[in-house]
């Protein structure tokens, strides 16, 4: 006997193809969200590099200004006890005394 197929038959079958074709349609566009959600994070990553890098440089640039403003500190100081030194020298070698003798006792105890 040969096998006819009933109308139920034929609406199965087409619907297995729609499901399919609906398949296939989830897929693509599952794919295509996957890479726009990559594309988007890839771009976050970039802006979030660049925040990085930039915070960075401008942290190195203010260290930068910070120890030249220290040294020119220290470099005036050094010159004013310099002066001070050459102007007044027995004052400076009483005061030196001053110290070292108290550092002397501090360090007794």
């Amino acid at each position: 006997m040969m096998s006819m197929n009933s109308p139920n038959d034929f609406t199965r079958t087409g619907s297995e193809g729609d499901i399919e074709k609906q398949l296939q349609q989830l897929r693509e566009d599952l794919a295509a969200l996957a890479r726009s959600v990559a594309a988007a994070g890839s771009n976050k990553a970039d802006d979030l590099k660049y925040k990085a890098r930039r915070a960075s440089n401008e942290a190195m640039d203010a260290s930068a200004q910070a120890l030249d403003s220290a040294r020119a500190q220290f470099q005036s100081i050094e010159k004013d006890i310099e002066r001070q030194i050459r102007t007044k020298p027995l004052q400076s070698v009483a005061i030196a005394a001053g110290i070292g003798f108290l550092f002397a006792l501090l360090s007794r105890r």
